[in-house]
C-alpha cells in the first residue's frame, strides 16, 4: 500500500538507481534517513525513516546485499577488473534466473510467504493479512470451477499473473514469464496431502508418508461455473436484490454492505485464523472481481463483467472461508438462492459503488468549502453534503516499536466545511465494530489475543511557522515533526462503554517521533463522534486562528500540510500500533471579491476612455 509522499520511493527495479551506488552510500542513506539529506539542494523532505534507530549494522548490510541480489545488480566498483569479474558473476545469477521453473523458482520466489511445504507457514506469515495460503489441503479462495471442484489450472495462473488487491500476493506478470507461472502450478498441486490432485486410481505407493502424491499426472479441472441469465442492471432488479441481499447476506456483511457482522459469530477460515467479511462499499479493495474498462471495453461493459464476477462469487462461494456456496452443491438439491435472485444480488451489491467515497488516489488537496450558515454539530446535517469527500490511504505503522503490520482500516474519507470563525472536518472511516472496552458486542467478536481499546482518531497539523510552501515547500516529519518542526495534534477517542468513560478529546504537541506527546487539554477543539453500520464518522472543529497556542492559522488561499491517524481498539491497536497517512494539502479557497474581480478593471477601462476623451478634446482644440 502506497501512500502519497512528497518523494517517491525509489524503485530499485530501475537500472538508474542502485545500479549507478556504491554500497556505502546505501548504508549512509538507510541509516540517516530523510533528516540525513542536505538541506541547500533540492526540498527532499524525505519520508525516509532514521532507520539506525531501529536496524543493527548487521540487518542494514543484510538489507543492502538483499537489494543488490534481488533486482540483478550489483554495487559500482572502481576496480575496473573487479567490476568485470563481479559483473559477470550478476550476469550468470541473472540468466539461471530468467530461466528459472518449478521448484527452484517456487524456492526463490514464493518461499518466504507461502513456507517450504507450501503450508502458509513461511516466516512472513505472521506479519500478513489474510495470510498466505495453505495448499496443503488443495483449497482456493478464487476459482470458476463449479461447486466443491478444485480451482481449473487458469484460475491458479490468474492469481499469480495478477496477485491479489489489499493483499502480500503480489502480481507476478512483470517478473515471471507465463511459462514460469505455468511451472508453478505442479508444484502447487504437490504440496497437497488430501488427495486433491492425485488420480483416483493411484497406487499407494504413489503417496509419501504426509500423504503427498508423487507423481506428475496431476488432475486437470477444466468445467466452468456457468454464467447464464444475466438479468439488467436496473433499479427494479437493484431494489430486488436489496430484499435478497437483507436474507442471504446481512448477517455477516451488514444492511449497507461494509462488513459489519450483525449475527454476533466470530468468523474464522478452515485452519481456524480470524477472518472479517468483504466490505462491498469499496471497490478498489476488491480481490479478483473488480473488472476496470481499458482499452476498447466501455464502462458498461466492465460494470457488465464486474457483476458476473459477483454472481460467480455467489454461487460458488469463497472456500476455505465461511462465505457458502448459494446455489446447490449436489445434484438435485434446491439452490440456497435462487439463479434469479443472485443476479438481483450482484446488481444490487455492484450498486454500493454508486453512493461510496472516491477512491483513494485521485487527489492530494482537500478543499474546504466556505459554509453559507453556521457549521453543522451532527454528522447526519446535509450541510456536509455541499463539501466534496477525499478519501486518503492509510498505512500501517511498521517503522518502529510497537509495530502495525496486520491493518484492517485501509481508509479515511474526509470532507471539510469553514466560515469566517472555524473551520470544521468530518472524518468517515469503514469500521466493522464499534470498539468501546466494555461493549459485549464488540469484544465478543474481536480476537481472543487482543486486549480492546477504544477506536481513535487524530489529525496532524504544523506549528505556525513549522512549514514553508515558498520559494521552496517546508514541512514537518509527518510522523509528529521534530524539534525544528513541531506539530499539534488534535486527538478523540471514542471512551469506554463499561465502566463507562466519557469520549476524551485532546490537544497534543509534537516534537518528533522519538519524543513524548504533551497533551494540553481539550481547550478550543470540539468533538463528536458517531458509530453506525460499520462506519464511523467524526467532526472535529477549530477556529481558524490559532492564537496564543503557537497552533497553525488557517488563511485563505494558503496551503497547510495535514495527516490524518486511525486507531481500531478491536484490532489491538493503541500507541504507536496504529494506521496513518503522510502529508496532504489542505487548501481554503479565497473567498471571490465581485467589486475587486469586475470593478477594479471597470474602473480602469473608465479611466482609460476618460483621458482618451480628453486627449481627443485637446488636439481639437490646437
Amino acid at each position: 500500500m502506497v501512500m502519497p509522499l512528497t518523494l517517491a520511493p525509489i524503485n530499485f527495479q530501475d537500472v538508474g538507481t542502485i545500479a549507478q551506488l556504491q554500497e556505502s552510500f546505501l548504508f549512509w542513506r538507510i541509516t540517516t534517513g530523510g533528516p540525513g539529506l542536505p538541506k541547500e539542494g533540492t526540498p527532499w523532505k524525505s519520508a525516509m525513516p532514521v532507520w539506525h534507530e531501529m536496524l543493527s549494522e548487521d540487518d542494514v548490510w543484510n538489507v543492502i546485499t538483499y537489494l543488490y541480489d534481488y533486482v540483478g545488480q550489483v554495487p559500482r566498483m572502481w576496480d575496473a577488473e573487479q567490476s568485470k569479474l563481479v559483473t559477470g558473476m550478476k550476469d550468470r545469477i541473472v540468466k539461471d534466473r530468467a530461466t528459472m521453473m518449478g521448484k527452484d523458482l517456487y524456492k526463490f520466489r514464493c518461499e518466504v510467504c507461502h513456507g517450504e511445504q507450501g503450508m502458509g507457514d513461511g516466516i512472513a506469515a505472521d506479519t500478513l493479512y489474510p495470510r498466505p495460503r495453505d495448499f496443503s489441503l488443495g483449497l482456493f479462495k478464487y476459482k470458476t470451477s463449479p461447486g466443491t471442484l478444485p480451482p481449473r489450472d487458469e484460475d491458479m495462473q490468474q492469481t499469480i499473473r495478477d496477485g491479489l488487491k489489499g493483499t502480500g500476493m503480489p502480481g507476478w506478470k512483470s517478473l515471471m514469464s507465463e511459462e514460469q507461472i505455468a511451472s508453478l502450478i505442479p508444484v502447487l498441486k504437490g504440496f497437497d496431502t488430501s488427495a486433491t490432485w492425485s488420480p483416483e486410481e493411484a497406487d499407494d505407493e504413489k503417496f509419501d508418508d504426509d500423504g503427498r502424491y508423487l507423481g506428475t499426472d496431476f488432475v486437470k479441472i477444466t468445467e466452468q461455473e456457468p454464467i447464464e441469465g444475466q438479468i439488467a442492471y436496473t433499479p427494479e432488479s437493484i431494489e430486488k436484490g436489496k430484499v435478497a441481499f437483507k436474507k442471504a447476506c446481512a448477517e455477516c456483511h451488514g444492511d449497507e454492505g461494509r462488513g459489519n457482522i450483525i449475527s454476533g459469530k466470530k468468523l474464522e477460515d478452515d485452519w481456524g485464523y480470524r477472518i472479517w467479511p468483504r466490505d462491498q462499499t469499496a471497490p478498489w479493495t476488491w480481490r479478483a472481481t473488480n473488472v476496470v474498462a481499458k482499452g476498447s471495453m466501455t464502462p458498461e461493459q466492465a460494470r457488465d463483467e464486474t457483476i458476473k464476477n459477483i454472481y460467480s462469487r455467489l454461487s460458488i462461494g469463497i472456500i476455505g472461508t465461511p462465505m457458502p456456496a448459494h446455489r446447490a452443491v449436489d445434484e438435485g438439491n434446491k439452490d440456497p438462492v435462487s439463479l434469479e435472485d443472485r443476479w438481483h444480488i450482484a446488481n444490487y451489491v455492484y450498486s454500493f459503488r454508486e453512493n461510496a467515497a472516491p477512491p483513494p488516489g485521485e487527489t492530494s488537496v482537500i478543499n474546504g468549502i466556505l459554509a453559507e450558515s453556521g457549521l453543522p454539530n451532527s454528522v447526519d446535517d446535509p450541510a456536509w453534503e455541499k463539501a466534496k469527500p477525499v478519501t486518503l490511504r492509510l498505512a500501517p505503522n511498521i517503522i518502529k516499536e510497537d509495530r502495525l503490520f496486520t491493518p484492517l482500516s485501509e481508509a479515511i474519507t474526509v470532507r471539510t466545511l469553514y466560515n469566517n470563525k472555524e473551520i470544521a472536518f468530518l472524518l468517515e472511516l469503514n469500521d466493522r465494530t464499534d470498539s468501546r472496552p466494555g461493549l459485549k458486542y464488540s469484544e465478543d467478536l474481536k480476537d481472543e489475543q487482543y486486549e480492546m481499546t477504544p477506536d481513535a482518531f487524530a489529525i496532524q497539523v504544523p506549528k505556525e511557522g513549522s512549514f514553508e510552501t515558498m520559494p521552496v515547500v517546508t514541512k514537518p516529519l509527518f510522523r509528529h515533526g521534530d524539534e525544528a518542526h513541531p506539530t499539534t495534534i488534535w486527538y478523540w477517542n471514542a471512551g469506554n462503554a463499561e465502566p463507562k468513560i466519557e469520549p476524551m478529546v485532546s490537544l497534543m504537541d509534537a516534537t518528533g517521533p522519538n519524543n513524548k506527546l504533551r497533551p494540553r487539554g481539550p481547550e478550543d477543539l470540539k468533538v463528536t463522534g458517531k458509530w453506525e453500520n460499520g462506519r464511523w464518522r467524526v467532526i472535529m472543529k477549530r477556529p481558524l486562528k490559532g492564537g496564543r497556542t503557537g497552533d497553525v492559522n488557517f488563511e485563505l488561499g494558503r496551503y497547510v500540510p495535514i495527516s490524518f491517524a486511525n486507531w481500531d481498539g478491536s484490532n489491538g491497536e493503541s500507541g504507536s500500533k496504529h494506521t496513518l497517512t503522510s502529508w496532504y494539502w489542505l487548501l481554503l479557497p479565497p473567498t471571490e471579491n465581485m467589486n475587486r474581480t469586475y470593478g477594479i478593471p471597470a474602473a480602469v477601462f473608465a479611466l482609460l476612455f476618460l483621458l482618451g476623451l480628453l486627449l481627443i478634446r485637446s488636439q481639437r482644440r490646437n
